[in-house]
């Protein structure tokens, strides 16, 4: 398989795993003593990096802000919040802050318009490649 036909298809797997969860709750984790928290939303794990840009620019277009949690605070319902304390390689105490979010209703149909499209012209050039 080609470079560019695994790299559609990340894309393409991407953009149904958005299409799959962004109606459902994620979980948020913090670690205060942390300066960067790789969160995003509706925990996409190792998402192909110009589809997670997309969304990254999609909710920077709906929030008006540039930052990730302001992003999340001002499209998302915080649905619960919790602590969670342990030890971590028995020499540090670590303590896990985490947040239940669900996309606001608004603006799950935007979600799914963009990405339902974008998956569309992702699997029409997908076509074209393999043929």
């Amino acid at each position: 398989m080609s470079l560019e036909i695994e790299d559609k298809e990340k894309m393409i797997k991407t953009c149904r795993a958005i299409l799959e969860s962004c109606e459902k709750p994620f979980i948020w984790a913090e670690d205060p003593d942390q300066e960067y928290s790789p969160n995003m939303p509706f925990n996409l794990s190792f998402p192909h990096r110009q589809i997670d840009n997309e969304l990254n620019n999609l909710f920077e277009t709906f929030s008006n802000s540039r930052y990730l949690y302001d992003q999340m605070n001002a499209t998302c319902t915080l649905d619960e919040e919790w602590v969670e304390l342990g030890t971590y390689a028995m020499d540090r105490n670590i303590g896990l802050c985490f947040s239940k979010f669900t996309l606001k209703p608004e603006y799950v149909e935007r979600v799914k318009t963009y990405f339902n499209n974008r998956l569309i012209e992702l699997q029409k050039s997908s076509s074209k490649i393999g043929s």
